[in-house]
């Protein structure tokens, strides 16, 4: 046996390596457990922790696995909830849902909108008669054709031609507000004009002045001949509509001096 202290003395000293017998048996010094219980090394020890972790992620990933799988097969065998259809608004509580009144012969049915009554006219013997085609939501909810400003611009127009507001009788041709339109269908005005005609002839107007772009449409021309027969009739801009188109206010004077000429 030879102690390892040769050893190291050996080559400490520089004398290269020691040749030993092939039976020598080399002692380490007393007190060195490297030797005996050589530590394990770091690189070991961290591939330990990660085999550890590796395992615990490992469990945990096949437990979610197995967790999803379980909700597939759930909702593989459970049947489908039918749709339903989006509920439906019920319908505002307006006269656009009331049927139109009842038609007596003396005023022909019209649909009406907002709940609103029919216009009430009593013709009186006037120099003029003013038809428009229907009356506004405002004139319906005062009673009054032609309410306002409407009205105003209205009168003043008769002034310059010399005549007063009671010498003009006002009305319309479709008693009633239209519904989804601004105006009355081709059907509603054919259905007033018997009572429009007998309002003409109450008035022994000179002359008819019917006031709305919708007059000057071809299709009404035969209503209108068939109303006036041979009372002189005007076209004239709703002065609503020369509230908002000052404008057009020439042309309108144009027409209201021919007016003056007819009444002279």
């Amino acid at each position: 046996m030879l102690s390892s202290r040769y050893l190291h003395l050996h080559q400490a000293l520089g004398l290269g390596p020691m040749w030993l017998n092939r039976h020598a048996k080399v002692i380490p010094p007393a007190g060195d457990a490297s030797v005996t219980q050589p530590q394990k090394p770091a690189a070991a020890q961290v591939a330990e922790a990660v085999r550890t972790i590796s395992a615990s992620a490992h469990h945990a990933r096949m437990a979610a696995m197995a967790a999803v799988q379980h909700e597939k097969t759930a909702s593989a065998t459970t049947p489908p909830i039918p749709s339903t259809a989006a509920p439906v608004d019920a319908p505002f509580p307006s006269a656009r849902t009331h049927s139109a009144p009842e038609n007596t012969g003396q005023a022909p049915a019209a649909t009406v909108s907002d709940d609103l009554p029919r216009l009430q006219t009593e013709a009186r013997p006037s120099e003029v008669i003013i038809i428009s085609i229907c009356p506004a939501t405002e004139d319906s909810l005062h009673g009054q054709l032609f309410h306002g400003a409407v009205g105003v611009l209205l009168d003043n127009m008769l002034a310059a031609i010399r005549l007063t507001p009671q010498q003009a009788y006002k009305t319309s041709w479709v008693k009633a507000a239209p519904v989804f339109s601004p105006h009355p269908t081709d059907e509603q005005i054919q259905a007033e004009l018997p009572q429009l005609a007998r309002e003409l002839a109450d008035t022994q107007a000179k002359a008819v002045l019917l006031v709305g772009q919708i007059f000057e449409k071809p299709e009404l021309a035969p209503l209108i001949d068939t109303l006036c027969g041979n009372t002189p009739r005007f076209i004239l801009p709703h002065p609503a509509r020369l509230l908002r188109q000052p404008q057009l206010k020439a042309k309108a004077w144009q027409v209201l001096k021919q007016v003056r000429q007819i009444l002279n």
